[in-house]
């Protein structure tokens, strides 16, 4: 055999490792890509970030990477989202700047996703319970999620028991947080996620050992929640493909989750990374919708750009309206996944 054949032989031979299937080329950019990330990742001046916080950040990309592949049938899509995904500004400084505490989220969310797309058994619904539980104790942030677990239950995705697990979870951290907080002399400027806050005014009330916007923010948070819960409910979600479906999935955990964020007191830059992770997937599985990630990823930014230098370039108010607009347009896709809409229709 001539060396030239030898080489195209190489170049186009395929590989496969579990799920995951891929040429030498595929392989040698996916390689690149890493060692670029690698870099990024990498502050000379204090020496090389810790190896289990870059397992987990590319252990992430590749399950998103899976996830996309799953969904779209499309290698190219999946090897451009793992390539997003260890080159992603906004996960570099989660993962080593910060020190990981929203990677862990990520990950603990991603995983519960991949999990939740497998077809067999009753395990992986309590393998995703276990894992969405686990994140709803690591931080308030999360809160929003589970509604979202509300409405899959409404669905008969999960079961009631379930359900039982991820609300006592959240409950859980949601009092402890709050108790900490109020106590903590934290203001509505004290952090950097760019929600209602930024336009209604952040100035905190003298005087008062809590803050009454705060409480405000929780208890309108909670109520808008429990009615968009009931809303959800009354619809009827009709069978779907496994890449609609994983689609739905993400619109539930994207609107849900942003919804809680935009109106809870006290949530901070890294609010955003799992967002920003999650509208990634959501982009390269419905390219038609890629705007909408596009401006998530900027207001995503803002709140790291002004966690690290102290401003934005651009008013927080700006990109927390840009916010508003994505919530509503998922808001609006979601009702229409429910069948909300064709209950309106028939009603009137």
């Amino acid at each position: 055999m001539s060396a030239d054949n030898l080489l195209r032989g190489l170049l186009f031979r395929e590989f496969r490792i579990g799920e995951l299937k891929f040429d030498f080329l595929e392989g040698l950019l996916a390689v690149c890509v890493t060692g670029a990330g690698y870099m990024l990742r990498t502050p000379f001046e204090t020496g090389v970030p810790h190896w289990t916080l870059l397992l987990a950040e590319w252990y992430l990309a590749v399950l998103a990477a899976l996830l996309v592949g799953r969904w779209t049938s499309s290698r190219k899509r999946a090897l451009l989202t793992y390539g997003i995904l260890v080159l992603l500004p906004t996960t570099v400084a989660e993962g080593t700047i910060l020190s990981g505490n929203g990677a862990v989220g990520v990950l603990l969310c991603v995983c519960a996703l991949y999990v939740f797309g497998q077809k067999s058994g009753k395990w992986n619904a309590w393998f995703f319970t276990l894992l969405l539980a686990g994140l709803l104790l690591w931080n308030v942030r999360y809160a929003g999620l589970g509604a979202a677990c509300m409405v899959l239950w409404q669905r008969k995705r999960l079961l009631a028991e379930q359900l039982l697990v991820l609300l006592a979870a959240f409950g859980v951290r949601f009092i402890y947080s709050y108790g900490i907080w109020f106590g903590a002399g934290y203001t509505l400027d004290t952090f950097h996620w760019p929600n209602i806050y930024e336009i209604v005014g952040k100035e905190a009330v003298q005087g008062q050992l809590v803050d009454p916007a705060a409480v405000t923010g929780l208890i309108l948070t909670l109520g808008l929640l429990t009615i968009l819960v009931w809303l959800f409910g009354q619809g009827a979600c009709t069978a779907c493909s496994g890449r609609e479906e994983g689609v739905r999935l993400l619109r539930l955990f994207l609107f849900f989750g942003l919804l809680a964020g935009y109106f809870l007191p006290y949530m901070d830059q890294s609010f955003g990374c799992l967002y920003g992770v999650l509208s990634v997937v959501y982009g390269m599985t419905v390219l038609e919708e890629f705007p909408v990630p596009v401006i998530l990823q900027i207001v995503i930014y803002a709140g790291y750009q002004e966690q690290f230098r102290g401003s934005s370039m651009m008013p927080m108010a700006l990109f927390a309206a840009l916010q508003f607009l994505v919530i509503l347009w998922l808001g609006l896709q979601t009702l229409k996944d429910a069948g909300v809409q064709i209950l309106c229709r028939q009603k009137n």
